[in-house]
């Protein structure tokens, strides 16, 4: 059985994570552009030429990353097929047959580390029964987004002498708090963009990740719907600055069991895969903020198991 070199996952999740959370920030960057530009008949042709003019300025590597992420699109069509092939050809399990991955190597957080967050967090490694708490802030005088998020680790190794294809069931225990507050404005404008009164969303989103760890630098494959549940939301707006109001904000309880799944993830003979599995608290908006709090007293994220069920024959070592 192989180890998982803790060091190694977390350099990889770490600069993985930051590169996405850097890419969608210049992305939204280039979004804002367009709201300079007024409808009208000529609305596509102007519009064209600002987003041109903002990607050359704030994403001028725009080609190499819509060229690495219709590859990376590409290899999970290629490994989906893959997968496709073996089940045509490897025997069928003779009866439902799955197993419970109980205990993760590891509990992590991280933040997408955007000036003005901050995360704390905590965790309990146990057979059936891991968990973590986490707490995030975040709050902002200007455009903004932000995420933070726990995650249990688990891995598994096909010990077998041909590729096994599983699908991946997990499920979270949530509960906790989401708060989400905007700022009030003095002016309000019909041009877009012009706006002072603050806005923010908040989420929470269960998530399920697999790497495939016997790929260096590990890849995952195409992504699936039921790998993202969106657990909880809420937005609000600043409205007007009247007799030094302050703003608005809103609050909602967070209490549910989030399923998540993939179908068809073939694991070659040998290999190792690598589960996360975990809960991001985001936000976003303009002269605002929030927070989430899955820490206070019996708040807390359970994640009890990883569960693979065999959709080809058990794997089968070799004499």
């Amino acid at each position: 059985m192989q180890n998982i070199d803790v060091d190694q996952l977390k350099r990889v999740l770490s600069a993985e994570k930051a590169r996405a959370a850097a890419d969608a920030g210049r992305l939204r960057a280039v979004a804002r552009s367009v709201r300079r530009v007024r409808p009208g008949p000529d609305f596509q042709s102007r519009s064209r030429r600002v987003l041109e003019r903002a990607f050359q300025t704030e994403m001028p590597d725009a080609a190499r990353y819509f060229g690495a992420a219709e590859e990376a699109f590409r290899q999970g069509l290629r490994d989906r097929r893959t997968a496709l092939d073996v089940l045509a050809t490897a025997p069928p399990p003779v009866d439902p047959t799955s197993t419970l991955l109980e205990t993760p190597f590891l509990i992590w957080g991280l933040s997408a580390g955007t000036e003005g967050s901050s995360l704390r967090y905590d965790g309990h490694i146990e057979a059936g029964n891991s968990w973590a708490k986490i707490a995030t802030y975040f709050d902002s005088d200007d455009d903004f987004l932000s995420y933070d998020e726990v995650d249990f680790y688990f891995f598994w190794q096909n010990d077998g002498d041909t590729d096994t294809v599983v699908n991946v069931r997990s499920a979270l225990r949530v509960d906790g708090i989401l708060h989400a507050w905007a700022d009030a404005g003095w002016l309000w404008s019909p041009w877009p963009g012009a706006n002072t009164f603050g806005h923010s969303t908040a989420y929470a989103q269960a998530r399920l990740a697999l790497l495939q760890w016997w790929d260096q630098p590990p890849t995952r494959p195409l992504p699936q719907a039921d790998q993202v549940n969106d657990v909880e939301s809420l937005s609000v707006s600043g409205g007007w600055q009247l007799l030094g109001k302050p703003g608005r904000h809103e609050t909602e309880m967070v209490s549910d069991i989030p399923h998540l799944a993939y179908d068809t993830f073939r694991v070659p003979a040998g290999a190792v895969a690598v589960f996360e599995v975990g809960l991001r608290t985001g936000f976003g908006g303009y002269n605002g903020g929030g927070s989430a709090d899955f820490e206070t007293g019996d708040f807390r994220v359970v994640c009890p198991y990883v569960q693979l069920e065999f959709a080809t024959a058990p794997p089968v070592a070799g004499p």
